[in-house]
């Protein structure tokens, strides 16, 4: 079984859902974060040596981990219709817990997970720009200087390093492998060893293009939109799956 873990209003994730399908790759399914939210029975048990979980969906659908060979994962964070059944001043609590039983049962899924749960986000590393421009530096792929002092808001850490009104253009990292934007070949290799280094298989990568006509790095996300890939991307995720059942 292979699954596809997304919210309802993913729709690239929903895209790759029906992408896989046609291409063949079965028997896949198609859990939204909703349905885990709401689903009626839960069994997740951590041992010295091995873990495992196993569910009911409110369809009546049955996921278990030893049944699962592979998982494109797109959950964002815990269902906060469940947290705010707690009263006002225990939700940070709740909010917390459940966060901790996502991570936890996120991580008991075998098989070849795309990406894996992380301290830093459900579906791979949430990084400060900051981060993420050191990345770039050590990669090869130019970027421009990033300043924040305290007198600038916290979201200033979490903006693009593009300048406002510069077209962007976008790729999506998968493995060694990018999709999107045409892009010359140096900067292609210095996207892959970025996505490398960051340590998720899927990523989204923005760039401009500078004053002395390099790309220069604007972003990155492991939430890309998984349509700027195209069929290829859908074509080499079905083949990383299937790969890794065949391990």
């Amino acid at each position: 079984m292979f699954l596809v873990l997304c919210s309802s209003n993913d729709y690239g994730a929903q895209w790759a859902f029906t992408g896989l399908q046609r291409l063949g790759l079965a028997p896949v399914e198609l859990v939204t974060s909703e349905e885990l939210a709401y689903s009626g029975f839960w069994e997740h048990r951590v041992g010295v040596a091995s873990t495992s979980v196993r569910l009911t969906l409110p369809d009546g659908r049955t996921i278990c981990s030893s049944s699962v060979s592979g998982v494109l994962n797109r959950l964002l964070s815990a269902p906060q219709e469940l947290v705010n059944y707690a009263r006002p001043i225990d939700r940070d609590y709740a909010s917390q817990e459940l966060s901790s039983f996502y991570l936890s049962w996120l991580s008991a899924l075998p098989g070849k997970v795309i990406n894996r749960p992380t301290p830093q986000g459900f579906c791979g590393r949430w990084r400060h720009t900051s981060e993420w421009a050191l990345l770039a530096q050590q990669a090869g792929l130019p970027a421009p200087p990033f300043r924040q002092t305290t007198q600038h808001e916290p979201e200033q850490g979490y903006r693009s390093l593009a300048p406002q009104g510069v077209p962007v253009e976008s790729v999506v990292v998968l493995g060694d492998q990018v999709f999107g934007a045409a892009l010359p070949e140096d900067t292609l290799d210095a996207c892959r060893r970025f996505a490398a280094l960051a340590g998720d298989p899927l990523l989204g990568i923005d760039l401009f293009r500078a004053n002395d006509g390099r790309w220069n790095f604007a972003t990155a996300t492991p939430y890309p939109e998984l349509t700027r890939g195209g069929e290829a991307l859908l074509t080499r995720l079905a083949q990383i799956f299937t790969e890794g059942e065949r391990q």
